[in-house]
């Protein structure tokens, strides 16, 4: 029933009607209407009157009570939706001892105060702490969850809760923030209908702290030297589905209340002149992994945590929202960082789940873990970084009177342009004012293409093709559209892999160009901009690969770092003269492949090119024997 409860506590709400209105409307008592709020099993006509004096759509009521009637296994008792983590309001604690009482079989006033000793919990007392608007004294509140027989570790976290509360109480009214966000009911239908992979979305959160944290270099609150740490942990509920929840935690630097305000309403107006931390992708990642957003933000120097907490339901119905700012004690001080909590995920997220998500981010991530500039966690668990299989710098092969190195470096500065500080955007060196955002704020940015095109140990039909990054996270996974020449009449013509065997191939790469602009879901670049274009002619050249072709067609001589490795090692052929391993009498490409698993699992016999290279100096040893 804990759908149900959503939806009726969602439904009053938006109605703006106190318990006390809606029992006068429907004739059924508070204390009913409390507990179908809260979780307890109600019958239909109590939600049905509930639904009609909240104005709300009475068949979504049938429809979600009716569901909830399917999925409650006979005999099972309702599980209120208790946060106690994340009260920061006596409004909000009132409603969660509701909650309580209802999850232990709302026991009547009379027997709490029984329960609790005599003059120890009054029935006028505690009715008062429930149903009131006061302040309730914080002995009420811990006497009250102890009579309902709570741990000890439970009655802590509801002290903790008061205290939260009552420090948002005593703040001056003048110095409390209120964010007011009214988003399009339409704009988060679609924000959670992008077509954004899971793993993305946690990317996504990942790139928010490595970009508060390379904002914040040359502050006090920086260190460069250090590696970012991120911890990504998952929380699952068997009782209560609705519970399960995500946990994003960077150690950065953290903002201030004023600064998460502020990069919050950037993430809903869509204002390109003050781009931050967060915006768009924020808003798409979240909606796409859970209904319930908490974000935690501090500074180290600042005495408590800003705390500030987004319901999507109750965004997607379209009301103005006012959303409280609030704060919370730190439990150290010099704490600091973000931590973002997603609950009501919209999937589940077990052991497998998890594992895959490591690997993929450790895929995403490899070029920063393995330069200690991120050190990323799932559920306790470090992410390693997805190493690439290569030839060393010092092995090479004989081509047109000379030896072609494995790997060829690629360091270009392509273009100087300005930079705009308010909007991200680039125009012409020579501009005074930015295209975009008609700011001053210009400095000089290289367009720097830099990286390495190089040759794996083995042959593959997926794995392989060349990384792009930007900022130091993989956009383009082993892209292979840079095999492919597009002529200068839009014909294409695919010039790698073609050897046999067919469809396998070996050429990889790592490409940087941080000035490439990237979609928002950052899985693909700007493909039809200028920018693009420039980075394939770095890599790749003007012409085709292959100097047959090139003269054919009328270009000169291909002498881009992707054509000199696709002319030297394009053949599969057995021996030194490709660097393929064999046997004497063909290639062992199978042995080859098996070799690199055990290299990505990380067994130090297969970390350097030695097992490979000997067997391809074996194969010619064999052969001339």
């Amino acid at each position: 029933m804990a759908e149900v409860a959503r939806w009726l506590r969602r439904s009053r709400r938006l109605s703006g009607r106190t318990y006390a209105q809606l029992a006068r409307a429907t004739g059924f008592s508070t204390s009913r209407l409390h507990r179908a709020a809260n979780g307890c099993p109600v019958p239909w006509p109590v939600v049905e009157a509930f639904a009609r004096a909240c104005g709300a759509d009475v068949e979504e009521a049938k429809t979600v009570w009716l569901q909830a009637q399917v999925a409650r296994p006979s005999g099972s008792s309702p599980a209120g939706r208790i946060r106690v983590d994340e009260i920061s309001t006596f409004a909000e604690l009132r409603e969660a001892m509701r909650a309580l009482r209802a999850e232990h079989d709302d026991p009547s006033l009379r027997d709490l105060e029984r329960r609790a000793g005599t003059g120890m919990l009054p029935r006028t007392t505690l009715n008062e702490a429930l149903r009131g608007t006061t302040r309730p004294r914080k002995e009420v509140v811990l006497t009250f969850v102890r009579a309902l027989r709570v741990s000890e570790d439970a009655a802590k976290s509801w002290a903790a809760a008061w205290d939260r509360a009552d420090q948002n109480h005593r703040a001056p009214q003048a110095d409390r923030q209120i964010l007011r966000v009214s988003p399009s009911p339409h704009l988060l239908r679609a924000l959670s209908d992008i077509p954004m992979a899971e793993w993305n979305c946690f990317a996504e959160l990942v790139d928010n702290a490595l970009a508060a944290h390379a904002s914040a270099r040359g502050s006090r609150f920086a260190h460069p030297g250090d590696p970012l740490p991120v911890s990504i942990d998952f929380h699952e509920d068997a009782d209560s589905p609705e519970r399960n929840a995500v946990t994003i935690y960077d150690h950065g630097p953290g903002m201030d209340s004023e600064s998460l305000l502020h990069a919050l309403r950037i993430g809903w107006t869509g204002n390109k002149r003050q781009q931050r931390t967060l915006g768009l992708g924020f808003n798409i990642a979240t909606c796409r992994l859970g209904f319930h957003v908490t974000v935690r933000t501090a500074q180290p120097d600042a005495a408590a945590w800003t705390v500030l907490t987004l319901d999507l339901r109750v965004l997607a119905h379209g009301a103005n929202w006012r959303v409280p700012v609030n704060t919370e004690p730190k439990t150290m001080a010099g704490e600091h960082g973000t931590r973002i909590t997603i609950s009501d995920l919209r999937g589940r997220w077990p052991a497998g789940r998890q594992g895959q998500l490591r690997d993929k981010l450790g895929d995403i991530y490899s070029y920063l873990i393995r330069e200690e500039r991120l050190r990323l966690v799932v559920n306790g668990r470090a992410v390693s970084p997805r190493m690439p299989c290569i030839w060393g710098e010092d092995r090479s092969v004989p081509h047109r009177g000379g030896h072609v190195p494995a790997r060829q470096s690629i360091d270009v500065t392509v273009a100087t342009v300005h930079h705009c500080a308010d909007c991200g955007h680039t125009c012409a060196l020579e501009a005074e004012r930015c295209n975009e955002c008609h700011g001053r704020r210009l400095a000089p940015l290289a367009q720097r293409v830099w990286g390495w095109v190089g040759v794996q140990r083995y042959l593959h039909t997926t794995d392989y093709g060349i990384d792009f990054y930007r900022h130091g996270r993989k956009i383009l996974t082993r892209d292979k559209s840079l095999f492919t020449w597009q002529g200068d009449m839009g014909d294409a013509s695919l010039e790698y892999p073609v050897e046999v065997p067919g469809g396998k191939g070996r050429i990889v790469g790592e490409i940087h160009c941080d000035h490439m602009p990237v979609t928002v879901t950052k899985d693909s670049f700007v493909f039809d901009s200028a920018q693009w274009r420039t980075v394939v002619h770095t890599v790749r050249g003007q012409g085709p690969l292959s100097p047959l072709k090139s003269q054919k067609f009328g270009y000169p001589p291909n002498t881009s770092p992707l054509a000199v490795i696709y002319q030297a090692y394009r053949r599969n052929d057995p021996g030194l003269r490709y660097l393929i391993p064999g046997d004497g009498r063909r290639a062992l490409h199978e042995g080859a492949a098996e070799w690199s698993r055990c290299f990505h699992r990380g067994l130090p016999e297969y970390q350097s090119d030695d097992i490979w290279y000997q067997a391809a100096a074996d194969h010619e040893t064999q052969r001339q024997g």
